[in-house]
């Protein structure tokens, strides 16, 4: 594995299927009349990373435009998200997902699409399955702000061999 190259590199049809289908979600929302928002990332990154790096977050850390972060910053600012629903596949050593964080008594959603490489994933998954909670964090290039969104149940999220 080239630990340089991006994990989409080379077959990028599985990421806009994915892409697609969280798109889909945010369009069946905005029918039922929620406030849904659909950013796709530019990165996306296993905390903590493989290797010695000490960090107290644990997931999924997730780059998005700056006008992407504005959006989910007031959208986070105004609702309290309650509800989270993921769907994943994995294909060729990287786990695609597409998740929805809902804040149900405004009716507000954000639908999500992710991937991250199983390989950089261990360090995450251990300190998950010895009980720390994962996140979701967004953040713009800048860095110097995030939101995040807690996952209580993770599993949603794990390689499909974590399952079984």
């Amino acid at each position: 594995m080239d630990d340089v190259s991006h994990p989409l590199d080379g077959d990028q049809s599985r990421w806009q299927e994915v892409v697609e289908e969280s798109q889909s979600l945010a369009a069946d929302y905005e029918t039922q009349g929620w406030d849904v928002f659909a950013p796709v990332p530019g990165d996306v990154v296993p905390v903590p990373a493989p290797g010695g790096s000490e960090t107290t977050k644990v997931g999924l850390d997730v780059l998005v435009s700056g006008d992407e972060f504005e959006k989910l910053e007031s959208m986070v600012e105004t609702g309290t998200f309650d509800e989270f629903e993921a769907f994943n596949a994995q294909d060729g050593g990287l786990v695609y997902a597409t998740v929805v964080f809902r804040s149900s008594a405004e009716e507000t959603a954000v639908c999500l699409p992710l991937y991250y490489r199983t390989a950089e994933a261990d360090r995450m998954l251990e300190r998950v399955r010895a009980g720390e909670q994962l996140h979701v964090y967004l953040h713009p290039l800048s860095g110097e702000q995030h939101v995040q969104f807690g996952v209580e149940d993770p599993r949603p999220l794990f390689p499909p061999q974590d399952l079984e």
